[in-house]
């Protein structure tokens, strides 16, 4: 028996949320795009954020145990070592991206970026004046993508000097192994580049997945890998608190400590709420349990995806993602445009992420959220089968 309701979440009640997901769609379109859940926030973290709105604790943010929060859940889930001492609380992930590729890599070098890639990475790099070198994806013995570890050497050889690492991988779903890891760490230590690892849908494994409830974070792999790496995490994928715009960026040596102190200034860092610090502390000291119930949910949604387009749409690919709650479904083979999302959005009332949006690699693919009651992903699957059949 579980102890959370997952399936319940009317549309009604998901529409008067009012945020992205719902709101930003029209009247009948079924939104499985935007990284938000369809789930009801877990009970610990909810009770954080009425306990401060109890109190009306609207104030600047002061340390409260954050820091040590997180390292905590690191070591016990990831096997992760975490000085508090050097982790730095930041507004969101992509703050720590754009301040750490400023800060430790070479004024104007390049920077790499796996394919298809998360959107905002395609941005980020350009705030702080880097050119992107974009390195698709491969296909490894194994049949699974991997990274494309000399395509990345050779942009390495050619004057890139960071690489932007998404581990857990969105939106591929993968978990990268040890050996994956090492070998990306080989590759950067040699050209002494640097890895900007955004591991935030780390938390996000089933137990009943392929990795087995775990992700192996990259600065564990080595002492070079945590040498040349920061780790960017936050609660606010895996327990739905995007809004709350709270992260951590944690190093790993002494050296790398001193440099950010130097290069960034305080003022750069600030923006996270008193809310999210709440929120973030309660999701990774109280919120686990919720989080175990949520990913097996997600896990088996994947699955039933995995079924159901076999037998009714068995010209569509998918595999199961081994983390994350985003699905990543090929259509090449459909006959549908390069820009599947698009003529899913217009023919089945749908909406999911266009694959193009990600860069090389995306073209006639989409991207769909898992993370929704199942009576919703029926219904969609449905819609989708009788377009792509009647074409």
């Amino acid at each position: 028996m579980t102890q959370f309701d997952f399936d319940s979440p009317t549309t009604e009640w998901l529409k008067a949320r009012g945020t992205a997901r719902w709101h930003d769609v029209a009247d009948g379109v079924i939104p499985l795009w935007v990284a938000e859940m369809d789930f009801p926030v877990a009970p610990p973290v909810q009770a954080a954020i009425q306990d401060i709105v109890t109190k009306q604790a609207y104030g600047y943010p002061r340390d409260n145990g954050l820091k040590e929060a997180w390292a905590e859940w690191a070591k016990n889930h990831q096997g992760l070592d975490v000085d508090p001492s050097k982790v730095t609380i930041l507004p969101d992930v992509l703050t720590g991206v754009r301040l750490a590729l400023r800060t430790f890599s070479p004024a104007g070098s390049p920077v790499v970026l796996p394919t298809p890639a998360y959107m905002p990475f395609w941005d980020v790099p350009g705030l702080v004046g880097r050119r992107i070198v974009a390195v698709p994806m491969v296909t490894g013995a194994d049949g699974r993508s991997t990274l494309d570890l000399d395509g990345i050497g050779k942009a390495f050889a050619q004057g890139a000097r960071s690489i932007i690492l998404c581990n857990p991988y969105n939106p591929l779903g993968r978990v990268f192994n040890e050996t994956e890891l090492r070998g990306l760490a080989e590759v950067a230590e040699e050209y002494g580049a640097f890895v900007v690892a955004d591991e935030i849908h780390g938390p996000l494994v089933p137990a009943g997945g392929p990795a087995q409830g775990r992700t192996v974070p990259y600065a564990s792999v080595s002492d070079a890998a945590a040498a040349h790496s920061i780790n960017l995490m936050s609660a606010s994928k895996s327990w739905n608190l995007a809004g709350l715009l709270t992260a951590v960026g944690t190093l790993f040596t002494d050296e790398n400590q001193r440099l950010w102190k130097k290069e960034v200034h305080e003022l750069e860092t600030e923006g996270a709420s008193t809310v999210g610090m709440a929120a973030n502390l309660a999701a990774f000291t109280s919120g686990q349990p919720w989080l175990d119930e949520a990913n097996e949910y997600i896990h088996a949604n994947a699955v039933w995806l995995h079924d159901e387009l076999a037998r009714e749409l068995p010209r569509a690919h998918f595999t199961v993602p081994e983390a994350t709650y985003l699905g990543w479904i090929d259509f090449r083979d459909c006959g549908l445009p390069a820009n599947a999302g698009t003529w899913l959005l217009r023919n089945a009332r749908i909406r999911l992420n266009d694959g193009p949006t990600f860069g090389p690699g995306g073209e006639g693919h989409a991207r769909i959220n898992l993370a929704t009651p199942r009576y919703l992903l029926v219904e969609a699957v449905g819609r989708m089968a009788d377009a792509i059949n009647k074409r």
